[in-house]
């Protein structure tokens, strides 16, 4: 967990929550961006101990993952405790009187279950009420789902010894899939019901949204907006920017083609047992068809958020 404090500002505070869906530049927003803001407390993707069933720790302690993979019901009854474990002493919190940003990746993988996440959400704006804060803004980054799936699909293919062009399309079809994990594992890419969840738990004026591509596109650009937005002060916007907008916000691929990673020999000789394994890392394309094939299973949820936001989707070829 990584925290920076400054002064008390005597003013209201405002709870950022940045709801960091993975493959969207999360990892560089926390690393050359929300690690600068000197004007805020952040908190970067924070660990506890507070539950501890098996999962909890075998998936490594994130805070947040552990509480909204529960009934949002937690909130009432043991809402304290879980602002206490990422804050401390709640009247020591109070009397500090700061903005405060969280980052974590483990509450935006919770959008495949959008009522689920505005359940959470509305807990959470309700204690942070109580702890002192009188607005609740949320952050949120999307990403076209053809590539996000190539990306994510490259990205874990270390875990899958039959990672390969025939197994991406074999995931592709199952995304697309009503029958199959459109609506379950897919659903984590339904950007207008994620974006209809939230601003019905915090109002649309405090959602603020872009998409990756303009991240991608314009770093610079998008860091002009997006600090301001924090209420970030002018001289340390243009550090900001001048600092991160010449690193790496993008996940590497050559044009259409994403180059696996090598699968650790103990899971090549375990599934040689079974299947024939890939003998290289190899690569996956995602070809035009395959786009189109993925875009039109999202198209609706596409226009949904486009004409809500005003975001030119169309722009970044989300509508094929």
């Amino acid at each position: 967990m990584s925290r920076k404090t400054a002064e008390a500002k005597p003013s209201g505070r405002t709870l950022y929550l940045h709801i960091g869906i993975p493959k969207t530049a999360s990892s560089w927003l926390q690393s050359k961006v929300f690690s600068e803001l000197s004007h805020l407390t952040y908190f970067d993707s924070p660990r506890g101990h507070l539950f501890q069933s098996p999962e909890d720790i075998n998936d490594g302690n994130w805070h947040m993952a552990s509480v909204f993979k529960r009934s949002s019901h937690i909130w009432e009854i043991y809402g304290d405790p879980i602002f206490s474990e990422v804050f401390g002493d709640k009247a020591a919190w109070q009397k500090l009187g700061r903005d405060t940003l969280i980052s974590d990746e483990s509450i935006g993988r919770q959008g495949s279950r959008s009522s689920l996440l505005a359940g959470h959400l509305a807990g959470l704006r309700d204690k942070a009420a109580e702890w002192g804060f009188d607005r609740m803004k949320v952050i949120l980054l999307v990403r076209r789902q053809d590539t996000w799936l190539a990306s994510h699909y490259a990205q874990v293919s270390d875990r899958n010894p039959q990672a390969g062009q025939r197994d991406f399309e074999g995931l592709l079809n199952d995304v697309t899939s009503p029958q199959r994990s459109r609506y379950g594992f897919g659903a984590l890419l339904d950007y207008g019901s994620l974006y209809q969840a939230i601003t019905a738990t915090v109002g649309s004026e405090d959602v603020l949204v872009w998409p990756f591509e303009h991240v991608q596109e314009d770093a610079a650009g998008f860091l002009q907006t997006l600090l301001p937005s924090l209420n970030t002060p002018a001289d340390e916007i243009q550090a900001i920017c001048d600092a991160a907008a010449g690193s790496d916000a993008n996940v590497r691929s050559a044009g259409q083609i994403w180059r696996l990673r090598h699968t650790p020999s103990r899971l090549r000789r375990m599934a040689s047992k079974f299947l024939p394994s890939r003998r290289g890392p190899g690569t996956i394309e995602l070809t035009d068809s395959l786009s189109r094939k993925v875009l039109q299973a999202y198209a609706a949820e596409n226009h949904k958020i486009s004409d809500r936001t005003g975001l030119d989707l169309r722009r970044y070829g989300y509508f094929r």
